[in-house]
């Protein structure tokens, strides 16, 4: 302040404003009114809360071949308009970016962006940015890497590795801990169910048999699952150590099968709905689960079994299509099992898969006969998941 007047009072006002712009034609960023019958000046400097645009990159969400890149606009002016807005993308290591343009953006009312990418390689690192230009102005953000998930293969989808001690035959490599089944049960009273097969095979040169049986007192299903055999629940059931460790997201469960029901003769109790009755055909059970943690289940308490539609550690969750649970008569049929996925965003941590020759076997419930070939299972790792 130079040449103050005596008796003059100066007022200074400091205004934030949302829509101000420093400078701005439309409003200018000083304001002088003066009331000259009381020698009073008021300044207002109208600052504005976005002097300028400034945009970041933010965690995106990648999967083995496609990936969700999401960005947002953390500041902006006046002038900001979101056709200026578009998103780059490469692979780490090479020089030219590859643009998405804004019509392909997903931006919401508060400014985030989002984008969709396929054709990726897994385990490979990539890098983006958001960049904005409109009407001679620029900004782009820090750009931000990331890594694609690996398309970790089924072990011993073929059922090419068995292995046996004492009674018991096992779906592994010796001291690999994966499949399990039904066999430490059902050895205890007579013999394994689940077994390798050279007869029906589909490629390589085992297959996986499931046979169902009635065992010295009880019926008895023949099942393949990931996980572990726990203990015997006196003569009626077993606990059930359920899941593998797994972070991989696939899209579906693939393979081959062979299945011939039988009529079912042993006729369990507490039935849940849908199940088949007396002399009915016998159907099979097949289903694969992404999981947020391992389970621990008794088969002989079934009111207590997760409830796959609404537990929430399912990451994904897929089951043989009812058309696919026939009769194959004698042919090899190709089995798709899509994972359909609770959330885009939640990472499975283990995996659940189950093959049983009678669906409903935890209830002693099904066919003596009815037999189940497996063979050559394999995950698909597509880029565009199932949502429920």
């Amino acid at each position: 302040f130079k040449n103050v007047k005596a008796r003059d009072h100066y007022i200074l006002n400091y205004k934030l404003s949302d829509e101000g712009h420093l400078g701005s034609s439309s409003k200018p960023g000083i304001e002088v009114e003066v009331d000259e019958s009381t020698n009073t000046y008021t300044f207002t400097f109208d600052v504005p809360r976005r002097s300028s645009i400034s945009l970041a990159t933010l965690q995106p969400n990648a999967w083995s071949t496609f990936a969700t890149l999401n960005a947002a606009v953390t500041s902006k002016t006046n002038e900001f308009d979101q056709s200026g807005l578009t998103m780059q993308w490469r692979q780490s290591g090479t020089e030219e970016w590859i643009n998405i343009a804004n019509e392909e953006l997903n931006i919401d009312d508060k400014d985030n962006v989002s984008a969709n990418i396929k054709g990726l390689t897994p385990q490979a690192t990539y890098e983006y940015r958001l960049v904005y230009n409109f009407n001679g102005t620029e900004a782009s953000s820090s750009p931000m890497q990331f890594l694609t998930e690996a398309q970790t293969a089924l072990y011993n989808g073929g059922f090419e590795n068995w292995w046996t001690s004492g009674k018991v035959v096992y779906p592994n490599e010796q001291g690999v801990t994966f499949w399990d089944t039904s066999n430490p049960g059902s050895a205890s009273f007579g013999g394994s169910n689940t077994t390798s097969t050279t007869e029906v095979v589909h490629g390589g040169t085992y297959a996986a048999k499931l046979e169902s049986k009635y065992i010295v007192i009880k019926f008895a299903a023949a099942s393949i699952y990931t996980g572990e055999f726990g203990a015997l629940v006196g003569t009626s059931g077993a606990w059930l150590n359920w899941g593998v460790p797994f972070t991989s997201r696939p899209t579906a469960l693939k393979g081959w099968m062979q299945y011939a029901p039988q009529k079912i003769n042993r006729v369990g109790s507490n039935l849940p709905a849908g199940a088949p009755g007396e002399n009915e055909m016998d159907q099979c059970g097949m289903y694969c689960v992404l999981l947020s943690e391992s389970l621990v289940v008794n088969n002989t308490k079934m009111e207590e079994f997760p409830n796959w539609e609404t537990d929430s550690r399912v990451i994904a969750y897929g089951a043989l299509p009812a058309e696919q649970n026939v009769d194959s008569k004698g042919e090899w049929k190709e089995v798709n099992i899509p994972l359909v996925y609770r959330t885009l965003t939640r990472k499975p941590t283990h995996l659940l898969i189950v093959f049983s020759s009678s669906k409903y076997g935890d209830y002693f419930h099904g066919g003596e006969g009815s037999t189940l070939y497996l063979d050559d299972f394999s995950f698909e790792y597509g880029d565009s998941p199932a949502v429920q």
